[in-house]
C-alpha cells in the first residue's frame, strides 16, 4: 500500500493505492482570486501548506499503519534542471511522514505521475515506446517515451493550450481556470461562417505557435457569440494537435499515443479527435492528481531518499 502526494500549481493532491486499486483520491483546488490569471509560486506554496493537514487527516488515520512507502512528485518533469517551488510542500510533508513511519520515501516528477494515471484503464503499454501529449494549464509537450527515457519531441514554442483557453475565457468574462466553461459552451454551439475564416494554428513539424490564434480570436470577441468562439478555439486546438502527432507518429514509428493533462479532460477535444486512435486518460485522472504518483510505487527510475 502506497501514499502518493502531489502539490502542483493549482491543486493539492493525495492518493492511497493498493496494487492497482485506488483506495483514496483526495484533492483540494487552490483558490485563485477573481480576475486573476493564476497564482504566484509563493501564494500557491502557502495554500499547499494550509491544505495538507486537512487532506492527509483521513487517509493517514485509515491507512497510515499499513503503508509500505510514500511517493511524491518533487519536480515538474523528469529532467535534471526541472524545478518549481510549489513541489517543495509535498516533498517536505512526505519526508516528515516517511521518517515518522520509518518507511521508504521515493521521488518522481509531476509529469510521470500524469502519464501513469492517464494510462490506467487504457490499452497503452508503458513498457513499449509511445508518444504522450501532456496538455495542461502551463504545459503543452509532446513526449517520446522509451522505457525510462523521456524526450520532448514537440510542443508549443510560446503559450500552452491551457493558457490559450484561460486567456480567451478571461477575455470573455469567465472565471479562472476557464477550460471547463469553454468546453461546455463549445458542446452547445457551432462555428460561425466568419470564424471559419480564422486561420489554423502555426505548426512546424511537431512544434506549435499559439499566440497567433489568440490574436485572431481577440479581434472577433466583441462581435461573435461565446459559443461560436469556443467552438472555433477547440477546433483549432484539435487540428494542431492532430497535425503535430501525425508528424511524430511517422517520425518515431509508433502508433501508441496517450493524451493527458487537464485540457485532455475536454469532451469537445475528445470528440474532435475521434478516429485518430489516441488513448485519452479517464477525465478524472487527466487533471492534477496524486493517483499516478502513488501507482508508480517507487519504481527504480525514482531516486530513493532513504
Amino acid at each position: 500500500m502506497f501514499l502518493g502526494l502531489d502539490t502542483s500549481n493549482y491543486t493539492t493532491s493525495a492518493a492511497v493505492v493498493c496494487g492497482e486499486e485506488i483506495l483514496r483520491d483526495e484533492r483540494i483546488p487552490l483558490y485563485v482570486p477573481e480576475g486573476r490569471a493564476g497564482l504566484r509560486q509563493s501564494d500557491a506554496l502557502f495554500q499547499h501548506w494550509r491544505n495538507l493537514p486537512q487532506l492527509l487527516s483521513e487517509p493517514m488515520r485509515t491507512y497510515g499503519s499499513s503503508l509500505q512507502g510514500i511517493c511524491v512528485s518533487a519536480v515538474p518533469r523528469p529532467a535534471e534542471a526541472s524545478y518549481m517551488p510549489v513541489f517543495g510542500a509535498g516533498v517536505s510533508a512526505a519526508r516528515m511522514l516517511a521518517d515518522a513511519l520509518a518507511i521508504p520515501l521515493f521521488e518522481t516528477s509531476h509529469q510521470e505521475g500524469h502519464i501513469k494515471a492517464a494510462a490506467r484503464g487504457t490499452d497503452i503499454d508503458l513498457s513499449q515506446p509511445l508518444l504522450a501529449a501532456h496538455l495542461s494549464g502551463g504545459t503543452t509537450e509532446f513526449l517520446y517515451i522509451d522505457g525510462e527515457s523521456y524526450e520532448i519531441a514537440g510542443g508549443t514554442r510560446d503559450i500552452s493550450y491551457g493558457q490559450l483557453l484561460d486567456r480567451t475565457g478571461l477575455l470573455l468574462g469567465m472565471d479562472f481556470p476557464a477550460g471547463r466553461a469553454l468546453d461546455e459552451l463549445a458542446e452547445s454551439g457551432s462555428e460561425s461562417d466568419s470564424l471559419k475564416a480564422i486561420g489554423p494554428v502555426s505548426v512546424s513539424g511537431a512544434w506549435l505557435n499559439l499566440s497567433g490564434i489568440e490574436t485572431q480570436l481577440k479581434r472577433h470577441a466583441d462581435r461573435e457569440s461565446v459559443q461560436a468562439l469556443a467552438c472555433t478555439l477547440f477546433a483549432r486546438i484539435a487540428e494542431s494537435l492532430i497535425s503535430a502527432l501525425a508528424h511524430l507518429k511517422q517520425e518515431r514509428g509508433t502508433d501508441q499515443v496517450l493524451i493527458t493533462g487537464g485540457v485532455a479532460a475536454s469532451r469537445t477535444l475528445r470528440t474532435l479527435c475521434r478516429g485518430q486512435g489516441y488513448a485519452f486518460g479517464a477525465p478524472s485522472l487527466c487533471s492534477d492528481n496524486a493517483v499516478g504518483v502513488a501507482l508508480l510505487k517507487g519504481r527504480p527510475l525514482w531516486q530513493s531518499n532513504r
